[in-house]
């Protein structure tokens, strides 16, 4: 089983390359196709959208035939759309691979993430969640910086082709560390079946607000990284590697989380997780107003990712526990609003640059992900009489 839950971590590591990978070149792209860089941005929607919008599909078909052989269709997939899109020739065929990319992706993270919940006891869940989530974040991390320095080398398809061999060598190992694994099966799938998985979560008063939850907090972070390249490309910075390296502060923070999570959890327990994540993530977008060098950015968004994900571990925890006999279902629905929220978000800071200016949008960022971390926290994990 150690095997599998490195695997598994190692697939989410690679998962993640393709996520941020992208976000760097957003100028180069818009040069090349003559598409203005605040539409270029909007393919983070792509990407996102389709994640979000398969999750109710894909979770309870992840209960029924297995997490692991989810994981390694969706890895086949995305590799395929990924080198698609490396040697397209107009943005719209770009756009479609990154919508086909999407939909691949949404049958990775969530079901591996369904895998450890079924794989580790609960006392141990968070822990393990959390170093899962920082091996996405790894990804996050070399796919920003990397993504960077391949764009200011090789081009932005130079990045696609190199996103295409790490997940290639995914696959591979997960089809090396899976060979063995076994699992319980669900009902044979249905709609009813589906229906019925989705039912039992709703029924839990818990689920509406652990889902509203990571929507918001996926809007008002994640939507702010298509932007970056183009606000350091604003401010003279017109190095991809730059802006990789900014970006890549998120997930640097991210991961150091993950490996002080017991000390962190011990420090201040689930509750203050919740309401001290929102409220230093708030506090970084509040900084990023300022528009410093791109140095003092990097320290924002490195402080950013621990603020960040001291919230969002929490409503994993929270979704893992909604409803154990179809947690696929379950964890399938945090990444559908969690994605949502992706995918909404850009279109956020699109129009908040556009019609009400950096600073407002930025604001209004930071008080919305300060209030969801202590709401979440009220509703969650109240405290205890």
């Amino acid at each position: 089983m150690n095997r599998a839950l490195f695997v598994v971590s190692f697939i989410a590591f690679s998962t993640g390359l393709f996520m941020r990978a992208i976000d760097p070149v957003v100028p180069q792209i818009s040069g090349e196709f003559g598409i203005p860089a605040a539409d270029v941005a909007l393919l983070a929607t792509a990407f996102a959208l389709p994640f979000a919008v398969i999750q109710p599909f894909l979770g309870p078909a992840s209960d029924v035939f297995g997490k692991t052989r989810m994981m390694l269709i969706g890895l086949s997939v995305l590799v395929a759309a990924t080198l698609a899109g490396a040697f397209t020739q107009n943005f719209i065929w770009l756009l479609a691979t990154r919508v086909i990319a999407g939909m691949a992706a949404g049958a990775i993270f969530p079901a591996g993430l369904a895998f450890i919940s079924d794989s580790v006891a609960v006392e141990r869940r968070q822990i393990v969640i959390g170093r899962y989530v920082a091996a996405a974040l790894a990804g996050n991390l070399t796919g920003a910086w990397a993504g960077g320095l391949i764009g200011d080398i090789a081009g932005w398809r130079g990045v696609l082709v190199s996103a295409t061999i790490c997940g290639a060598l995914a696959f591979l190992i997960g089809l090396w560390g899976f060979r063995n694994v076994k699992y319980d099966r669900g009902p044979k799938f249905d709609l009813a079946f589906a229906i019925g998985s989705y039912r039992t979560i709703f029924s839990n008063p818990r689920a509406k607000w652990t889902y509203l939850g990571v929507l918001l907090d996926g809007m008002a972070i994640f939507g702010l990284f298509p932007f970056v390249a183009i606000l350091l490309h604003q401010s003279g910075e017109h190095r991809a590697t730059i802006a990789g390296f900014v970006i890549a502060g998120f997930a640097v923070g991210g991961a150091l989380f993950g490996l002080l999570v017991p000390q962190i959890s011990k420090m201040f327990g689930t509750r203050g997780m919740m309401i001290w994540g929102g409220l230093i993530a708030g506090a970084m977008l509040c900084v990023s107003t300022l528009r410093l060098a791109w140095q003092a950015e990097f320290a924002a968004f490195f402080v950013m990712g621990i603020g960040f994900y001291m919230m969002h571990t929490c409503f994993q925890l929270a979704a893992s526990e909604i409803a154990p006999k179809a947690r696929g279902s379950a964890i399938a629905l945090h990444s559908f609003f969690f994605f949502i929220g992706q995918a909404v978000g850009p279109v956020f800071y699109y129009w908040g640059f556009a019609h009400a200016g950096l600073v407002p949008t930025l604001l209004a960022a930071a008080i919305l992900i300060a209030l969801t971390g202590t709401g979440g926290a009220h509703f969650l994990f109240p405290k205890k009489p």
